[in-house]
């Protein structure tokens, strides 16, 4: 039977990875958490820094790379959503905690406070998973209450005040690109600017202020997003997923999918085919 729920303790060694490490990709969401030292992580396109009183949870699916821990101290591992009490969905967990979201900022500044906390919680886990006969139940509450807790604290984490609706602009945005049926995805930034009834100008400046990334990087990643669950889902050709896109060269979108994916969209969708079989 597949875990649902894995940890493991860091210790304290100087641990390096070869930058040929290749990114891989969870079917469970992943964390880091530290007490000491350091770890930097590829997530996506981004690298983080991670210390200590640091929490990183990484959505499955999403591609990470562990460069190197060094002088670490603390906990990593994954979860499967149906481990969160009250959340049966596989969704659901993307829904109710901000930092599980596509858009999210993985990286959770805790303050020595909440990190004392949050530590006692992964002790109990821990604890309760090294037990020949350990009991789910109380892990799901353990869990529950560490991602509640650490959900409160990133939601104050990203409301800085003097921004205004900042949170709230990004969220529409980041929407409206994802999830819009009404509109192609490869539109302008202007085309989203006045779709918000905003300036360009201001619309970069929120995006990249709250997401470190701007409007035209998170275009891009939802085309690719779309792309990919058209090419695993649907058995319509190249031409009709470029043009339901927004991109009306077929050829133009079999190059950047590749660029962005590092496959061409058929080996992809082949690829995808033979994991589902």
């Amino acid at each position: 039977m597949e875990r649902t729920f894995v940890i493991r303790k860091l210790d304290k060694k100087c641990y390096e990875r070869q930058e040929g490490v290749h990114p891989a990709r969870s079917p469970l969401h992943c964390f880091f958490y530290l007490k000491e030292g350091t770890v930097l992580v590829d997530i996506g396109e981004s690298t983080y820094f991670i210390q200590a009183d640091d929490l990183v949870i990484i959505p499955s699916g999403q591609m990470f790379k562990v460069r190197y821990y060094e002088g670490s101290q603390g906990y990593m591992g994954g979860f499967h959503s149906q481990c969160v009490m009250g959340l049966h969905q596989p969704e659901a967990p993307m829904n109710r905690f901000s930092f599980l979201r596509v858009w999210g900022n993985p990286k959770i500044v805790l303050g020595r406070e909440a990190s004392t906390r949050i530590n006692l919680l992964f002790e109990r886990l821990d604890e309760e998973n090294r037990q020949e006969n350990s009991n789910g139940e109380i892990i799901s509450a353990y869990l529950t209450a560490l991602l509640v807790e650490a959900d409160a604290i990133y939601s104050r984490q990203i409301s800085t005040p003097g921004t205004g609706g900042g949170d709230q602009l990004c969220n529409r945005f980041l929407d409206l690109i994802f999830h819009s049926e009404d509109m192609q995805i490869k539109q302008p930034v202007t085309a989203y600017a006045d779709r918000l009834n905003i300036t360009p100008n201001h619309l970069n400046k929120v995006i990249k202020g709250v997401t470190g990334r701007s409007p035209s990087e998170w275009i891009e990643e939802a085309i690719m997003v779309k792309a990919k669950m058209l090419l695993r889902n649907t058995s319509k050709p190249l031409s009709e997923i470029a043009s339901e896109l927004g991109i009306h060269d077929q050829s133009y979108f079999a190059r950047r999918f590749k660029r962005h994916e590092g496959m061409t969209p058929s080996l992809y969708r082949s690829k995808s085919s033979s994991r589902q079989l």
